[in-house]
């Protein structure tokens, strides 16, 4: 219980934090925390017990956490690829399909299992029936795989980090997609074994599953986290260099700047390429040449445009 609580308390933060760094942009990553904070919660073995003779006390709560988790970790492989840059119509289309088809499996599953009462070791209770078998391995297999495949599409953007925070993050996650993938076996290979009755199997691969668990967790949370981060102090590193380009024009621009009358805008990378437009615009209108100090500050700036 004390491991949940501080992956609950770890998601929980990761969630806030998610919110207050991604003002503004596109908040999948955050979801994704939000979603894996709500199956953590909820199997928190005290909670578990209150809430889920609320439900029926059949382990509907169970079922739900499970399908968070499904969508948590279907958001995780999407918000991944939109932060690495590795999103496209065909890879939401996959998300979407295959997230739905087992949803639709373990729900099936799970109606037709003979289900204990209310219990916090619910494979354990149930894993001898073949329909606890299914319900465990379909969701586990897609968990691996989206897990593995977030790792595949972190490994192959690994040259394209644009920080060493980000580069951190990226193998990070590609750590949570490894133990994702491992976990996926061995839990694979312990409904295997619990379905045919050699439970010796089962227990001796508790251990592992209760370290590749929590670690695939922490591993991935952390990798969001420092992606977040990194594109977060990236977007402050170049708005900064664009703010010094435009005090370093500014001079430049008194002295030749035409003034094309652009409406006003607050947006720094916008200021600086139509300081960089007049700058021209006045130079060929004057027929002024700029000194080699002029140029330099010139081609400076529309570098610093160019990062932005």
């Amino acid at each position: 219980m004390i491991l949940a609580v501080v992956q609950a308390a770890l998601l929980v933060v990761g969630a806030v934090v998610l919110f207050v760094l991604q003002r503004g942009q596109d908040r999948t990553l955050a979801v994704t925390f939000l979603l894996f904070c709500a199956t953590i919660v909820t199997n928190i073995d005290p909670l578990y017990r209150w809430l889920d003779p609320v439900f029926g006390g059949f382990n509907l709560v169970t079922v739900i956490s499970d399908c968070l988790m499904i969508a948590g970790t279907s958001t995780l492989l999407w918000g991944v690829a939109k932060a690495v840059g590795a999103a496209g119509p065909w890879l939401r289309n996959a998300i979407i399909v295959a997230c739905a088809v087992v949803g639709i499996v373990i729900v099936t599953a799970f109606t037709v299992l003979d289900k204990p009462p209310t219990t916090t070791t619910f494979m354990l209770d149930a894993g001898g029936h073949a329909a606890a078998a299914v319900y465990s391995i379909a969701q586990t297999v897609y968990l691996g795989v989206a897990l593995g495949a977030t790792g595949v599409i972190c490994v192959l953007r690994l040259r394209e980090a644009r920080s060493r925070t980000d580069l951190v993050g990226l193998w990070v996650l590609v750590v949570g997609g490894v133990f994702g993938v491992v976990r996926m076996v061995v839990v694979v290979v312990m409904d295997l074994a619990h379905v045919l009755g050699d439970l010796s199997v089962t227990r001796a691969l508790s251990l592992p599953y209760d370290v590749l668990t929590p670690g695939a967790v922490v591993f991935v949370a952390s990798g969001m986290l420092l992606l977040v981060i990194g594109h977060r102090t990236a977007r402050a590193r170049r708005s900064r260099q664009v703010e010094r380009a435009i005090q370093t024009l500014a001079p430049l621009h008194a002295r030749l700047g035409s003034d094309n009358e652009y409406p006003d805008t607050d947006d720094p990378a916008t200021r600086l390429s139509r300081l960089i437009v007049e700058i021209n615009d006045g130079v060929r209108s004057t027929r002024s040449s700029l000194s080699d100090r002029e140029r330099a500050v010139l081609a400076r700036a529309e570098a610093a445009l160019d990062v932005a």
